[in-house]
Protein backbone atom coordinates (compact mmCIF):
# COMPACT_ATOMS: atom_id res chain seq x y z
CA UNK A 1 0.00 0.00 0.00
CA UNK A 2 1.49 3.34 -1.01
CA UNK A 3 2.09 5.90 1.70
CA UNK A 4 0.48 9.29 1.07
CA UNK A 5 2.96 12.14 0.69
CA UNK A 6 3.42 14.42 3.71
CA UNK A 7 1.36 17.64 3.69
CA UNK A 8 2.99 20.67 2.09
CA UNK A 9 4.32 23.31 4.48
CA UNK A 10 2.18 26.45 4.68
CA UNK A 11 3.02 29.06 2.09
CA UNK A 12 4.90 32.11 3.32
CA UNK A 13 3.26 34.35 0.71
CA UNK A 14 -0.39 33.40 0.97
CA UNK A 15 -2.86 35.25 3.14
CA UNK A 16 -4.75 32.97 5.53
CA UNK A 17 -7.78 35.27 5.89
CA UNK A 18 -9.86 36.73 3.14
CA UNK A 19 -9.11 40.38 2.43
CA UNK A 20 -11.63 43.00 3.49
CA UNK A 21 -10.96 45.02 0.37
CA UNK A 22 -11.90 42.93 -2.65
CA UNK A 23 -11.00 45.72 -5.10
CA UNK A 24 -8.35 44.71 -7.59
CA UNK A 25 -4.80 45.80 -6.92
CA UNK A 26 -3.77 48.87 -8.77
CA UNK A 27 -0.74 51.03 -9.16
CA UNK A 28 -2.75 54.12 -9.95
CA UNK A 29 -2.53 56.70 -7.17
CA UNK A 30 -5.99 58.06 -7.94
CA UNK A 31 -7.62 54.63 -7.57
CA UNK A 32 -5.80 54.05 -4.31
CA UNK A 33 -6.96 57.39 -2.97
CA UNK A 34 -10.56 56.67 -3.96
CA UNK A 35 -10.42 53.33 -2.14
CA UNK A 36 -9.05 55.03 0.98
CA UNK A 37 -11.75 57.71 0.87
CA UNK A 38 -14.46 55.07 0.56
CA UNK A 39 -13.05 53.21 3.57
CA UNK A 40 -12.79 56.35 5.68
CA UNK A 41 -16.24 57.82 5.05
CA UNK A 42 -17.57 59.45 8.17
CA UNK A 43 -20.75 57.92 9.53
CA UNK A 44 -21.12 60.03 12.69
CA UNK A 45 -20.64 63.70 13.42
CA UNK A 46 -17.27 64.61 14.90
CA UNK A 47 -17.08 64.51 18.67
CA UNK A 48 -13.70 66.19 19.16
CA UNK A 49 -13.35 69.81 20.21
CA UNK A 50 -10.98 72.33 18.72
CA UNK A 51 -7.48 72.38 20.12
CA UNK A 52 -6.65 75.26 22.46
CA UNK A 53 -4.37 77.93 21.10
CA UNK A 54 -0.71 77.10 21.38
CA UNK A 55 1.78 79.62 22.62
CA UNK A 56 4.35 80.64 25.13
CA UNK A 57 2.60 82.55 27.87
CA UNK A 58 -0.21 80.83 29.73
CA UNK A 59 -3.53 82.62 30.08
CA UNK A 60 -3.26 83.69 33.68
CA UNK A 61 -5.69 86.58 33.71
CA UNK A 62 -5.32 90.21 32.89
CA UNK A 63 -5.29 91.74 29.47
CA UNK A 64 -2.56 90.23 27.32
CA UNK A 65 -3.01 93.14 24.89
CA UNK A 66 -2.57 95.74 27.62
CA UNK A 67 0.69 97.62 27.08
CA UNK A 68 1.87 98.99 30.43
CA UNK A 69 4.96 100.78 29.13
CA UNK A 70 3.46 104.21 29.80
CA UNK A 71 2.73 103.20 33.42
CA UNK A 72 6.36 102.37 34.13
CA UNK A 73 8.58 104.95 35.74
CA UNK A 74 11.59 106.27 33.89
CA UNK A 75 13.83 104.26 36.23
CA UNK A 76 11.94 101.03 35.51
CA UNK A 77 12.14 101.58 31.74
CA UNK A 78 15.88 102.26 32.04
CA UNK A 79 16.37 99.16 34.20
CA UNK A 80 14.61 96.96 31.61
CA UNK A 81 16.82 98.40 28.86
CA UNK A 82 19.97 97.94 30.92
CA UNK A 83 19.06 94.34 31.73
CA UNK A 84 18.45 93.48 28.06
CA UNK A 85 21.58 95.33 26.98
CA UNK A 86 23.65 93.10 29.31
CA UNK A 87 22.67 90.03 27.26
CA UNK A 88 22.99 91.68 23.86
CA UNK A 89 26.00 90.42 21.91
CA UNK A 90 26.68 92.90 19.15
CA UNK A 91 28.56 92.36 15.94
CA UNK A 92 31.35 94.90 16.24
CA UNK A 93 32.25 94.44 12.60
CA UNK A 94 28.84 95.50 11.30
CA UNK A 95 28.71 98.95 9.77
CA UNK A 96 26.83 101.53 11.89
CA UNK A 97 25.45 98.92 14.28
CA UNK A 98 25.96 101.35 17.16
CA UNK A 99 23.50 103.76 15.49
CA UNK A 100 20.73 101.18 14.96
CA UNK A 101 17.64 101.05 17.10
CA UNK A 102 14.24 99.42 17.04
CA UNK A 103 11.12 98.64 19.00
CA UNK A 104 10.29 95.26 20.51
CA UNK A 105 7.04 93.98 21.99
CA UNK A 106 7.67 91.89 25.12
CA UNK A 107 5.02 89.68 26.72
CA UNK A 108 5.68 89.23 30.44
CA UNK A 109 3.83 86.61 32.52
CA UNK A 110 2.61 86.96 36.10
CA UNK A 111 5.98 85.85 37.50
CA UNK A 112 7.81 88.63 35.65
CA UNK A 113 9.46 86.40 33.04
CA UNK A 114 9.51 87.45 29.38
CA UNK A 115 7.65 84.73 27.47
CA UNK A 116 7.61 86.31 24.01
CA UNK A 117 9.68 88.96 22.24
CA UNK A 118 8.92 90.22 18.76
CA UNK A 119 10.07 93.09 16.62
CA UNK A 120 7.28 95.67 16.41
CA UNK A 121 5.15 95.95 13.28
CA UNK A 122 6.70 99.30 12.33
CA UNK A 123 10.22 97.85 12.32
CA UNK A 124 9.44 94.56 10.55
CA UNK A 125 9.60 96.30 7.18
CA UNK A 126 13.30 96.93 7.85
CA UNK A 127 14.02 93.19 8.21
CA UNK A 128 14.95 93.03 4.51
CA UNK A 129 18.25 94.73 5.36
CA UNK A 130 20.60 91.92 6.48
CA UNK A 131 22.45 94.18 8.94
CA UNK A 132 19.23 95.32 10.60
CA UNK A 133 17.88 91.76 10.62
CA UNK A 134 21.00 90.54 12.46
CA UNK A 135 20.68 93.44 14.93
CA UNK A 136 16.97 92.73 15.56
CA UNK A 137 17.44 88.97 15.95
CA UNK A 138 20.23 89.55 18.47
CA UNK A 139 17.96 91.91 20.41
CA UNK A 140 15.18 89.28 20.52
CA UNK A 141 17.67 86.62 21.64
CA UNK A 142 18.86 88.96 24.40
CA UNK A 143 15.28 89.40 25.64
CA UNK A 144 14.59 85.66 25.60
CA UNK A 145 17.87 84.60 27.21
CA UNK A 146 17.43 83.00 30.65
CA UNK A 147 19.90 85.44 32.21
CA UNK A 148 17.92 88.52 31.19
CA UNK A 149 14.29 87.44 30.78
CA UNK A 150 13.38 87.73 34.48
CA UNK A 151 12.01 91.22 35.16
CA UNK A 152 10.44 90.42 38.52
CA UNK A 153 12.94 92.65 40.36
CA UNK A 154 12.09 95.60 38.11
CA UNK A 155 8.29 95.40 37.86
CA UNK A 156 6.05 96.19 40.83
CA UNK A 157 3.75 93.63 42.45
CA UNK A 158 0.71 95.29 40.85
CA UNK A 159 2.28 94.87 37.42
CA UNK A 160 3.12 91.24 38.15
CA UNK A 161 -0.50 90.25 38.84
CA UNK A 162 -1.39 90.01 35.14
CA UNK A 163 0.09 89.06 31.82
CA UNK A 164 1.34 92.35 30.36
CA UNK A 165 3.07 93.70 27.30
CA UNK A 166 5.93 96.12 27.22
CA UNK A 167 7.23 98.13 24.29
CA UNK A 168 10.98 98.50 24.47
CA UNK A 169 13.02 100.93 22.38
CA UNK A 170 16.20 98.95 21.95
CA UNK A 171 19.59 100.44 21.21
CA UNK A 172 22.91 98.63 21.66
Amino acid sequence: MPVPPPPAPPSQTSQPNATKNPAPDTTSLQNTLEKLRALAKQTQPPTARANPTQGGAPKLGGSPNGDITAQLSRGQRGAVGDKLRDCYTGDQGALNVDKMSGFMQLTVDTTGVIRDAQISETDRVRMGDPRYRAFAERAVRAAMSPQCSNLSQILSKAELNTVVKLTVHFTP
